[in-house]
């Protein structure tokens, strides 16, 4: 996010695929979408090729959790996984425990309720 604000204050032209491709060659692109087709390693909205994949709505330590081996499941995460490792291979995350969602928050107890309504 900061090296975005510092590029958009910089005054520098910067190219918009979305704002430049023909609206019959546009598609989406949040990650968050879970209609995307994945064919080959490569992920397609109503038959077109995406263009790119924008993270949107995940925090960027979700996929750094990922990375690091903690067995976070995120949207396209191995499609993520297989592009972050192309050229290193070996150094992709083997996972080893239960996957969890990146959205899970684990329940809170009742004396966790109550310490929360005093605002303790």
């Amino acid at each position: 996010p900061v090296v975005n604000y510092m590029f958009m204050r910089s005054g520098y032209s910067i190219y918009n695929f979305a704002h430049h491709l023909p609206a019959k060659e546009r598609t989406g692109c949040c990650v968050t979408s879970a209609h995307f087709e994945e064919r080959d390693r490569i992920l397609y909205d109503k038959g077109k090729r995406l263009t790119y994949l924008h993270y949107i709505g995940i925090s960027p330590k979700i996929p750094a959790a990922a990375c690091a081996g903690e067995n976070i499941t995120f949207p396209y995460r191995d499609l993520f996984l297989h592009y972050r490792y192309l050229h290193e291979p070996e150094k992709r995350p083997v996972f080893t425990t239960p996957p969890k969602p990146y959205n899970y928050k684990p329940p809170t107890s009742f004396w966790q309720k109550v310490l929360r309504k005093l605002k303790l």
